[in-house]
């Protein structure tokens, strides 16, 4: 019941979860350095949407390349959607996050490269809402994966104990 608040999973609730205002920021802003997070961040600014798969793009980098308490995450969607659910958007965010119900494992890390490889190859999608990408003016990424992958999954594994 106290789903839209809490994790789900008790043994998720006490995680240490980072608080990094800079790096909530770029991501809010679409300038983490990675151009498919960008893109979805910044069509949900300027139009209130992005696609699922986009969604899946930042709220993965958020919660697991950034380890961001996922309710940041779902706040911000909340203020922003034009097609916003409560419970679509909390049962996402925990999905993603690995606290909810019917979650993904919480040490699977989406790789924000494989995405773009995978769903943007020639991006088409990114250079509609990202038009500096390619050019001095785009940002280097604010954390590199392979590290935020491992931060984020040592942390869950040592605060699920």
């Amino acid at each position: 019941p106290n789903t839209a608040h809490e994790a789900y999973d008790p043994k998720m609730r006490h995680l240490p979860y980072r608080d990094d205002p800079e790096q909530y920021k770029a991501w809010t802003e679409g300038r983490t350095g990675y151009p498919l997070v960008d893109a979805g961040m910044r069509q949900l600014n300027q139009s209130g949407y992005m696609h699922n798969r986009a969604r899946i793009a930042a709220a993965g980098f958020l919660v697991k390349q950034l380890f961001m308490d996922w309710k940041l995450g779902e706040h911000y969607f909340s203020e922003k959607l034009i097609d916003y659910d409560m419970s679509n958007n909390v049962g996402n965010w925990q999905w993603m996050a690995g606290t909810g119900v019917v979650a993904a494992p919480w040490f699977r890390v989406y790789s924000p490269d494989s995405q773009q490889k995978q769903y943007d190859p020639d991006y088409k999608y990114v250079k509609q809402w990202v038009p500096e990408f390619g050019t001095d003016k785009y940002p280097a990424p604010i954390v590199d994966h392979k590290f935020g992958r491992e931060r984020a999954i040592d942390a869950i594994r040592k605060g699920r104990k």
